[in-house]
């Protein structure tokens, strides 16, 4: 687990501002949503937040250690207990399932043997529910399915700190069902999860901490009765648009 704090960070990209003046905090061990109306930054935040994009200004604090400061091995360490689930997946095209799967085990657990090494890529698509070859590159698989060997690769670590952006769009309810329920599990432990989703029935039942989106600015932040209760305008369309229906 990692407690993760933004401070004015700022991200120009053509000259506009994708990201301005952002200041928030993602609780350790709490699960933390993003929300916001589309193409307002909620994506570029979360891969900000993982330390997959670099900024313009501004520092990440992780534990309060400034990561622009961090020493290779303690930086290495976060990405070990850290994973990114992708919204378009993201798996490496010209690697198998088995290689996409594997390819984290290997930088972070050279030591693990072959066995327990094999063992747990097995395990672990058979947890999101995966049932084809792991040989098949992601080209010859579907969409569904390519979403489950994204986060099957994002858990295959147990990392504590998972960052998701909307992994359960375009996938097709059998599938969606199977990832949500793992989704919801994962709520359960004690891992710090930072998320952008679009279903509200999923978000009202599994946020503890709402960030509030708008045009790459953070609107308010807080916890989940704090935001339904809040007494600002903007903050109030944004949720009633998009969490006050199922």
């Amino acid at each position: 687990m990692y407690d993760i704090y933004l401070k004015d960070i700022t991200l120009i990209k053509n000259e506009r501002k994708i990201l301005a003046d952002i200041e928030v905090h993602f609780p350790k061990g709490k699960t933390t949503v993003v929300i916001g109306p589309s193409g307002c930054g909620k994506s570029t935040l979360l891969k900000v937040a993982a330390a997959l994009i670099p900024v313009d200004s501004g520092n990440m604090f992780v534990d309060d250690n400034n990561l622009r400061k961090m020493s290779s091995q303690n930086l290495l360490n976060f990405r070990k207990n850290s994973s990114f689930v992708f919204q378009d997946s993201a798996l490496w095209a010209n690697q198998s399932v088995y290689q996409n799967m594997s390819l984290p085990l290997k930088l972070h657990f050279p030591e693990m043997k072959e066995k327990t090494h094999n063992d747990k890529i097995t395990n672990m698509l058979k947890l999101v529910g995966y049932t084809d070859s792991i040989y098949l590159r992601p080209a010859a698989i579907s969409n569904g399915e390519r979403k489950m060997v994204s986060l099957a690769r994002a858990l295959i670590t147990s990392p504590g700190l998972i960052y998701m952006d909307n992994p359960l769009v375009l996938v097709d309810p059998s599938v969606a069902k199977k990832m949500r329920k793992l989704i919801l599990d994962l709520h359960n432990t004690n891992a710090t999860i930072i998320g952008n989703f679009s279903s509200p029935k999923l978000i009202n039942t599994i946020a503890d901490y709402l960030v509030v989106m708008k045009e790459g600015k953070i609107v308010e932040s807080g916890t989940v009765e704090s935001i339904h209760n809040s007494k600002n305008p903007v903050t109030s369309s944004i949720i009633n648009s998009l969490l006050n229906h199922s």
